[in-house]
């Protein structure tokens, strides 16, 4: 059984010309839903997720408890507003993702701030219809507005629509992957 799985870390960096986000998805933030509503779209789709680190959670504690306790270190370890966090919907009203944009603490430089997505993913019913593109595009610009210089993401090397995600958006892989312990 395999010990480790590997992430490639991407990268923004600004400044940038304010990014345009598709107009496909209408996005309602934790101000107009309850923290349980949002956990419920991360538990959906963190239950098969293409990372292995969301494997392993989900295989030892369930999607519905994985997804609790990873917003709660999410609450611990980073700054964020609720109005960043998002969930997205389509023109039917039918739950598409989740978005949770974050800022590093104590990461500014030039009085903007250092941002990453902590999370963002696509429920499974969506899947295939490149909605990964338009989640993105709306957390880097939410981050865009906050005022930062650099967001850095990584993702499991595996999960190759969020690779061609951030490809397609613009960010620039950082560095070879890493190797991090499961």
């Amino acid at each position: 059984m395999t010990t480790y799985y590997e992430k490639i870390p991407f990268v923004w960096e600004e400044p940038k010309p304010v990014i345009p986000v598709p107009q496909r998805l209408i996005f309602r933030s934790l101000n107009d839903m309850s923290v349980e509503d949002f956990t419920a779209a991360v538990s959906c789709a963190m239950s098969s997720s293409l990372d292995r680190s969301d494997q392993k959670a989900v295989r030892e504690l369930g999607a519905d408890k994985a997804a609790s306790e990873f917003i709660v270190q999410a609450s611990k370890d980073f700054d964020y507003e609720p109005q960043w966090w998002q969930l997205g919907y389509d023109s039917t009203g039918e739950l598409v993702g989740f978005i949770q944009p974050v800022l590093y603490r104590g990461c500014g430089k030039d009085n903007l701030e250092e941002g990453t997505i902590y999370y963002i993913g696509v429920v499974p019913q969506q899947r295939g219809k490149r909605y990964i593109y338009d989640l993105l595009c709306q957390a880097t610009y939410l981050l865009q507005k906050i005022g930062v210089w650099r967001v850095f993401c990584d993702t499991d090397v595996l999960n190759t629509p969020m690779i061609r995600a951030f490809q397609d958006v613009g960010y620039q892989q950082f560095s070879s992957p890493w190797k991090r312990p499961l």
